[in-house]
């Protein structure tokens, strides 16, 4: 059945959608709906940190080495989340607290966005690679900053 879908999708090539996972520092489940060649809205699921966050990112595309090729992007974007995280400790500025028990914090965040995307040319899939620093704010650590969160992505485009 994958074959069938994927021989029908490759017949079409107007892709304006696609799904996948990011993998890196934790896990991330992606959806991403492109409004036209350079703009897209991809919505994630975030399990890891003790906890788990939906978001949404704003991506922009712009072509790269066009010498070398046509299929690689520069993406950059911008984005929100929201979620929970059950924790007994947390830092700020190098300084670790400890609580008395763990605990459930909601938070909200604002996420950045900056990698590579390789879109294969004849068959229905993507590869990226990405950076995504978030700041966050929770009711129990009041804010954190996350700079290292590197991830590789892989796509299924219909």
């Amino acid at each position: 059945i994958l074959f069938l879908f994927a021989g029908s999708s490759l017949i079409a090539q107007n892709y304006t959608r696609d799904a996948g996972i990011r993998v890196g520092d934790f896990f991330t489940a992606t959806f991403r709906s492109h409004q036209n060649e350079s703009e897209a809205l991809e919505a994630n699921l975030f399990i890891g940190r003790h906890g788990a966050t939906i978001g949404v990112l704003k991506e922009y595309f712009e072509p790269t080495l066009g010498s070398v090729s046509d299929n690689l992007y520069f993406q950059y974007g911008m984005g929100i989340h929201v979620g929970l995280r059950y924790i007994d400790h947390y830092k700020v500025l190098n300084r670790e607290y400890q609580l008395d028990s763990y605990r459930f914090t909601p938070l909200f965040g604002v996420d950045g966005l900056v990698g590579l995307e390789y879109r294969f040319p004849k068959i229905p899939f993507l590869i990226g690679i990405d950076i995504k620093p978030y700041f966050e704010y929770s009711s129990i650590q009041i804010f954190s900053i996350y700079l290292q969160s590197a991830g590789i992505s892989i796509k299924y485009r219909f």
